[in-house]
């Protein structure tokens, strides 16, 4: 008793954007239902779409996200948007942008989105073999596929692993969006109203089998410090919070966790006493790795260790998530921010998971700077003694350190704020850098004196997003 989808990339790519500049790989279980969607003609095919977003988060079996590359495409294009003064010269009034698009290039040129507990009777399955016939592509339409239904789990392929739904706060989780009860309906409302289809978008967390997510003779990436971020967007009219900000707006987020969660608070979670183990880090998240990015901050973040034991990580979330969430933060002089948890969020860049929590990347650099532990001495280099401070936030060592005289990625912030370090605390130096590791690594990656602060935040490298 299942239901798959078998999918065949034809040219062997997958395009579609999971954000700016950015491909999506694995391909969420969505698009597979929206263009079921635009292939339905007759009451029957939208009576068996109905049936199939009652069947629950399937399962995603695809090549691991470290056996993927991406190819990147840009050029201008004419709008839709009209102007007196126009951009086009062959359409008079009509505007031109440039327009940038990324693919996917997987090891394995077919992927399968699986309902395992799904029992479709003949007449349902015949009514999905029609409509599956119909789809032409999956993404983009310069991605064409063939489609294949079957009554059963398809038989596992070397190089696939298996994306699962999981529970809020799993370990490495990505988000998916997902096909559920009533997207049909809103999908066409949508579509009737000239809106797009992500804008009624939901995702839930997954989690890969990672006994099977790398293929023999691949390094597996290595687990990162922090087992997951808990994201909060800045809500309602807002005049930009700048990025040097950052130590401001993190203290104000430390206060209001602090408050919030149940006596007594966990060593790990106030950073008293926690006898050398990881604290809780709160991080500002800047807007960052676009042609525009500025560096305001977007929103913030509470990254949870790893070895933070389960009953702490049961009070952390519950104070920040039980009773509708955190929703205020009072920063200095009176102002208020509103804070909006949103964890099926599909924009901006800068609020998704995958931004700051890579399944793997080898090559990272800093969006806020590291601030070094102690001055270099004669005998120590600076890149040494920001390779140690990888080290002590619980990294392996990198191979290579970069010093960058400036931040690297497009909206990094040069420098907290001068007056907002934390009382008591000495400047110490202030470095930007790209380092590379020996092995993938999977994110967060921060680290340094102020990282529990925020200072010291790493992004993956990918192709757009630097200097």
């Amino acid at each position: 008793m299942a239901l798959s989808f078998l999918v065949r990339l034809r040219h062997g790519r997958f395009d579609a954007a999971a954000a700016p500049g950015r491909g999506e790989w694995p391909p969420h279980p969505a698009r597979l239902f929206c263009a079921l969607v635009a292939s339905a003609t007759d009451d029957a095919d939208w009576a068996v779409l109905r049936w199939l977003e009652q069947a629950g988060s399937p399962q995603v079996f695809a090549c691991a996200t470290a056996r993927t590359n991406q190819a990147r495409r840009s050029g201008y294009v004419v709008t839709n948007t009209t102007s007196p003064s126009g951009g086009s010269q062959s359409w008079p009034g009509r505007t031109s942008g440039e327009r940038v698009r990324v693919s996917v290039l997987p090891a394995v040129d077919e992927f399968a989105v699986v309902w395992p507990q799904a029992d479709a009777d003949d007449a349902t399955l015949g009514r999905l073999v029609r409509l599956a016939r119909r789809v032409p592509y999956l993404g983009r339409s310069t991605s064409p596929v063939q489609l294949s239904v079957m009554p059963d789990v398809p038989e596992q392929r070397p190089d696939w692993m298996c994306f699962q739904p999981t529970t809020l706060g799993s370990v490495h989780s990505i988000e998916l969006r997902v096909p559920y009860p009533g997207y049909a309906e809103q999908l066409r409302a949508v579509y009737a109203e000239g809106r797009r289809a992500w804008e009624v978008a939901r995702a839930v967390a997954y989690a890969p089998d990672t006994a099977a997510a790398v293929p023999p003779g691949d390094d597996p990436p290595v687990s990162a410090a922090y087992a997951d971020l808990v994201v909060f967007g800045f809500d309602g009219p807002l005049a930009p919070i700048p990025g040097n900000d950052v130590l401001t707006v993190t203290q104000a987020l430390r206060k209001a966790t602090l408050s919030r969660v149940a006596d007594p608070v966990p060593p790990q979670v106030s950073g008293h006493g926690a006898d050398g183990r990881p604290h809780v880090a709160f991080l500002a998240l800047p807007d960052t790795g676009h042609r525009y990015a500025d560096g305001h901050l977007l929103g913030v973040a509470v990254a949870v260790p790893q070895q933070l034991p389960a009953a702490d990580r049961r009070s952390l979330l519950r104070g920040l998530l039980a009773d509708g969430g955190m929703h205020r933060l009072n920063l200095p002089g009176g102002r208020q921010v509103t804070l909006s948890y949103q964890p099926d969020r599909s924009r901006p860049r800068g609020l998704l998971l995958e931004r700051w929590t890579s399944s793997g990347a080898r090559s990272w650099t800093t969006v806020t700077p590291v601030m070094l532990d102690r001055y270099p001495k004669a005998h120590t280099a600076a890149d040494d003694l920001v390779a140690r401070a990888l080290v002590s936030a619980g990294y392996p060592r990198p191979d290579q350190v970069d010093l960058l005289p400036a931040p690297a990625v497009a909206g990094g912030v040069f420098a907290p704020r001068r007056g907002s370090l934390p009382e008591g605390r000495d400047r110490r130096p202030l470095l930007h850098c790209r380092i590379q590791f020996a092995r993938p690594v999977r994110g967060p990656v921060v680290a340094g004196a102020l990282r529990y602060l925020g200072v010291g935040l790493f992004v993956p490298e990918d192709e757009g997003s630097v200097l």
